[in-house]
């Protein structure tokens, strides 16, 4: 069973590490009154046993800290992201873990609707390939919102560790969504990381 857990940027301080035996998730946000309709259904349509750590992001840290900050006092051998605006398909999570563990692949892209396996903007990864990455964060700590979950996708691609099904459904829903641009400071340091393979992690070019 998927179990929840709310905390506040604010008081990441007190936060003691957290261990789970199969699979922890983060999933920052701004507003509760979504987040909580998120959780219940998550929760409902997981199928899966696991610890879906939300966090209310009243610091205003961004995305990518709040991430990088939950991965690194947990434990477990998988971990997940997500956002405010995920709706799941039944199933979800238990689809997404049954991929991953069959496939070794180190990153598993969950089913937006947007990007259909060429991005992991919702993703599963495996910690002990993450570790070879960035030793103890999630995500490159440069970006603030954007473009994190995109050099991850790029690594595990290059590197034959980037795993897809349909059947693992987290739709993004946003109504706006293609009205909003991405932060261009995280793009273009994004475009400079990709000229360097992401600081050797993969070849140039690759």
């Amino acid at each position: 069973m998927l179990e929840s857990l709310f905390l506040q940027s604010s008081n990441f301080a007190a936060f003691e590490p957290v261990r789970h035996a199969e699979v922890v998730l983060v999933l920052p946000f701004i507003d509760r009154d979504l987040a909580l309709r998120a959780e219940e259904v998550l929760r409902v349509r997981a199928k899966h046993s696991g610890l879906l750590v939300l966090v209310e992001d009243d610091e205003r840290l961004g995305f990518i800290r709040v991430a990088n900050f939950i991965y690194s006092r947990t434990a477990s051998p998988f971990f997940g992201y997500l956002a405010q605006d995920a709706f799941p398909g039944m199933y979800w999570l238990e689809q997404g873990m049954k991929t991953i563990m069959h496939s070794q692949a180190g990153l598993l892209a969950f089913n937006e609707g947007r990007f259909f396996g060429t991005v992991a903007a919702f993703g599963l990864a495996r910690r002990a390939w993450i570790a070879t990455l960035y030793r103890h964060m999630l995500f490159y700590p440069g970006y603030r919102t954007h473009c994190a979950d995109t050099e991850l996708t790029a690594i595990a691609y290059a590197k034959d560790q980037l795993v897809f099904t349909p059947q693992a459904l987290l739709v993004e829903v946003d109504y706006r969504k293609h009205a909003k641009a991405n932060d261009p400071d995280d793009e273009r340091l994004y475009r400079e990381r990709l000229a360097t393979g992401f600081g050797g992690l993969i070849p140039v070019g690759g």
